[in-house]
């Protein structure tokens, strides 16, 4: 019996299968590994944000307000506004006037919403000159604009017949970025 724990054949044999087993369960081990790192890509793309530009003109009207829709969010997704910018057709044209920046779940019927959709507006200083341009750089989260809402400027006493500008840059984002999931790390 001595003899046969110490046979060489036997020993070579006890080595395979430990090697074997030490294989299946490196191999095992490596798949998971592999699926989490796609799982983990395939989140990474799918919560990464999308820059969006939305720019909107309009020629002011003799009489009421002149409002320029900046668009709405694709079903599924929200928009983290970072910079605004408003006035007339470039940076050296002055143009008369005050804004109200709205974010409404309402279409933007021609006129304000009012101060409880209101998130930027032109300063309201007692003797100071206000006209446009206007820009203004936001923080994440400062200005959020979700699906089924818009987000809209309104032309309070501007000059009729002049064309007016406004665009914003925000980072699209898709809602279910996150997935609720437990990504599974091994």
């Amino acid at each position: 019996m001595h003899e046969e724990q110490n046979d060489p054949q036997t020993t070579l044999l006890d080595g395979l299968k430990v090697w074997a087993k030490i294989g299946v369960e490196l191999g095992d081990t490596l798949k998971k590994v592999n699926e989490t790192n796609d799982r983990l890509w395939r989140r990474l793309q799918f919560g990464t944000p999308v820059r969006t530009w939305q720019v909107a003109s309009g020629v002011c009207p003799a009489t009421g307000n002149l409002v320029l829709s900046l668009g709405s969010p694709d079903t599924g997704t929200f928009w983290n506004v970072r910079t605004f910018a408003i006035g007339g057709e470039d940076v050296n044209i002055t143009a008369a006037g005050k804004f109200g920046l709205y974010v409404s779940g309402y279409s933007a019927p021609g006129f304000s919403p009012g101060l409880g959709a209101l998130v930027d507006g032109a300063e309201y200083d007692v003797g100071a000159v206000n006209t446009m341009p206007y820009n203004d750089n936001y923080g994440a989260d400062t200005i959020q604009v979700n699906d089924g809402e818009q987000i809209y400027a309104v032309i309070f006493g501007g000059t009729p017949g002049q064309t007016y500008v406004a665009n914003l840059m925000a980072f699209a984002h898709n809602k279910a970025a996150a997935l609720g999931e437990n990504i599974g790390i091994v």
